[in-house]
């Protein structure tokens, strides 16, 4: 199949594992990340300190909003990776793109990536929100500051787990303290994704938590937005390539009860 007058990309063009280009890029977004969110660390706990009275009800808006949050925008951008975009859009094909599509072609290749792959990307599309935060909310001057340099912090931390999670949940014998963790439901669970690997594959995209998709799910909200917003983005990063997805028979559930919930809304 083509998208834009371009063949769909094989197996091998979308492993780019061994390109050191894209690693440094991955490298100097992390280190960037972990130096601006060093930065807002400092100016929470100092806001914390300024407003001690709102202390804990600061801390519980921002650990369980800003979780959600990064629940809900992981779906978003998820979807959006998965339905628009060419993997030969410059800059965001190769970085962005590129391995949503390998992971629908091999669902396995993401626990054969190493940490910087993985986690590399979430850290350069948080750049910008983060140096935002950092610059221009007034953490220590005003409540309504701490509020939303608390949650930024917490919510950028979800987003920069994230894609760690999504592995975890692929890995085919994953350790027992990580397999401790999805039973919580606080991280991403490998039965629930797998509802996201079953034909047509276009539900539940949210993959911190997974918290979020049932709700998302229920309300038909990527199908309703599938369209407009189409319209609207597709003429900037182009269109996706139709690729076939081949999936591993060990990385789709045994349950065949699960296998239709996959493809239902609820």
């Amino acid at each position: 199949m083509t998208a834009g007058g371009r063949a769909a990309p094989s197996r091998e063009d979308l492993d780019q594992s061994g390109s050191l280009t894209l690693r440094l890029v991955d490298a100097a977004g992390m280190a960037a990340f972990f130096g601006l969110m060093a930065l807002l660390a400092v100016e929470v706990d100092a806001g914390l300190e300024v407003f001690a009275e709102h202390a804990w009800w600061l801390i519980s808006f921002a650990a369980i909003g800003g979780y959600l949050w990064a629940d809900f925008v992981s779906g978003f951008f998820h979807f959006l990776a998965d339905t628009y975009g060419s993997v030969h859009t410059p800059f965001l094909g190769p970085v962005f793109f590129r391995t949503f599509r390998e992971h629908h072609v091999d669902p396995l290749a993401i626990t054969r990536h190493g940490f910087l792959e993985v986690n590399g990307a979430n850290c350069i599309v948080s750049l910008p929100f983060l140096a935002l935060t950092v610059g221009l909310v007034p953490i220590r001057e005003s409540l309504f500051g701490a509020a939303l340099g608390a949650f930024m912090f917490a919510f950028l931390v979800g987003i920069f787990f994230t894609n760690q999670f999504h592995r975890w949940a692929h890995l085919p014998s994953p350790p027992q303290w990580i397999r401790r963790l999805q039973s919580t439901g606080l991280i991403l669970g490998v039965d629930h994704h797998q509802r996201h690997h079953v034909a047509p594959y276009d539900t539940y995209y949210c993959i911190t938590s997974g918290l979020m998709n049932p709700v998302l799910a229920r309300l038909r909200f990527f199908e309703s937005i599938k369209a407009p917003l189409g319209r609207l983005v597709e003429p900037i990063v182009g269109k996706a390539e139709d690729i076939f997805v081949e999936a591993p028979a060990e990385a789709l559930p045994a349950d065949d009860s699960l296998r239709e919930q996959g493809s239902s809304r609820w």
